[in-house]
């Protein structure tokens, strides 16, 4: 799957499970792809690949930055890992 199928397929999953994405375009090189926002004010941030794709260093630095102030980005790679992570973190929403 490309990352571009793999981002709108992610992206119609979010909207069926009530859960509202942004696509990052601030022009800055190595920003995760999408801000998916979660209930209760919670964001996940998101950077699609296609499978063998890899995360560029320049990447993996703004990765750090966003870490560096709490906010993890994930990598996702398949459409299968993207609703399990999603429906862990609106599972946790709830408990």
């Amino acid at each position: 799957m490309s990352e571009a199928s793999l981002e709108r397929a992610a992206c119609r999953y979010a909207k069926k499970r009530g859960v509202r994405s942004v696509k990052l375009q601030g022009g800055i090189v190595g920003e995760p792809d999408r801000l998916f926002l979660l209930p209760l004010g919670r964001c996940w941030l998101v950077e699609f690949k296609a499978v063998g794709g890899r995360v560029s260093p320049r990447q993996r630095l703004v990765h750090a930055e966003y870490e560096a102030i709490g906010h993890r980005v994930s990598v996702m790679v398949d459409i299968v890992g993207f609703r399990v992570a999603l429906d862990s973190k609106l599972q946790a929403t709830v408990d």
